[in-house]
């Protein structure tokens, strides 16, 4: 399993694909502050975009995908200098049924048709990979990608009115995410997560995601060099370079976070917990904990919300 996946589906990441949006003339939308992730497709025409300082508004151009890393206000219109207006101050034109669609500004002009949803993320799994981006960031999808097909389906779908069409769109805009997400990271290298670099390394790379099919495997140095036919020292050493921590330490870390989200959930066990982390029981988990942390799980736990009811002695 890649390290991107694992953090997606733990994360329980769910995204909605809540408006389509047509807009003529002069024309701005402010958008609501909340989601951690919100996202904006160009299906047809251009505009700008920005979050803060109209002089830093981007343009962006049919087929690309703007993304925001929330709570940050942010905003979408014909040009920089245009009057922008609430999102919620619009009524949708069709609300009986299908995805909500908008209508934007009057007068001449081609027509600039946009699609927006806004993504959850549970626990903190995926706060370092939302941290790596920037407030706004414009992703442009290359004529022929894989990316840009997606765009092309959601386009089609978005029109009409079938049943499951809002299921369809909400899969749609997960595809698109995954997509979007991996064309950025791609783009800025040097910005992305460490583990996002070493997917591709053929010495690291098939460590991390046995380490992430598997995190309660007893993994060894020696186990993990074992998944790229490398020895244990061009892989320690490999690994360290790319990842700034040592194999073991990764591995120990990962189920640390994994435990963290067991635990900030309530209903689960310290016993369970273990088990499912490859601990050999409650005890030895406890202790890894407490090394890692510095706080007993319970104790963390209490301080993380979880509900101190639920816990098993």
């Amino acid at each position: 399993m890649d390290v991107l996946t694992d953090l997606l589906q733990r994360s329980r990441a769910r995204g909605a694909a809540f408006s389509h949006s047509t807009a003529h003339g002069r024309w701005g939308v402010r958008f609501p502050v909340g989601a951690k992730l919100a996202i904006h497709g160009l299906l047809g025409g251009e505009a700008f975009a920005w979050t803060h300082e109209r002089g830093q508004a981007r343009h962006v151009l049919s087929g690309d995908i703007v993304l925001v890393r929330g709570p940050s206000p942010h905003f979408m219109a014909h040009s920089p200098d245009t009057e922008v207006v609430s999102f919620t101050d619009h009524r949708p034109v069709n609300p009986a049924g299908g995805a909500q669609q908008l209508a934007y500004g009057t007068g001449p002009g081609n027509a600039t048709t946009f699609f927006c949803g806004a993504y959850s993320f549970e626990g903190d799994l995926c706060a370092g990979l939302l941290a790596r981006l920037p407030n706004l960031t414009v992703v442009r999808a290359p004529t022929g990608s894989s990316l840009r097909a997606t765009m092309d389906v959601f386009a089609a779908e978005v029109l009409r009115e079938a049943p499951g069409q809002q299921a369809l769109l909400d899969s749609l805009l997960d595809v698109i995410l995954v997509q979007a997400l991996r064309e950025q990271l791609a783009a800025d290298l040097e910005a992305a997560p460490a583990w996002f670099r070493a997917m591709d390394d053929p010495a690291v790379g098939p460590a991390l995601r046995a380490v992430h099919a598997d995190p309660a495997r007893p993994w060894t140095v020696a186990d993990l060099a074992a998944t790229a036919s490398v020895s244990r020292a061009t892989f320690a050493r490999r690994f360290t370079a790319l990842l700034g921590v040592a194999p073991l330490a990764y591995v120990t870390d990962w189920r640390m976070a994994l435990a963290r989200e067991q635990l900030r959930d309530g209903d689960v066990g310290l016993a369970a917990v273990a088990r499912s982390l490859g601990y050999s029981s409650e005890f030895s988990f406890a202790a890894a904990f407490k090394r890692h942390h510095g706080v007993s799980p319970g104790r963390w736990r209490t301080s993380a919300g979880g509900d101190p009811r639920k816990r098993q002695a």
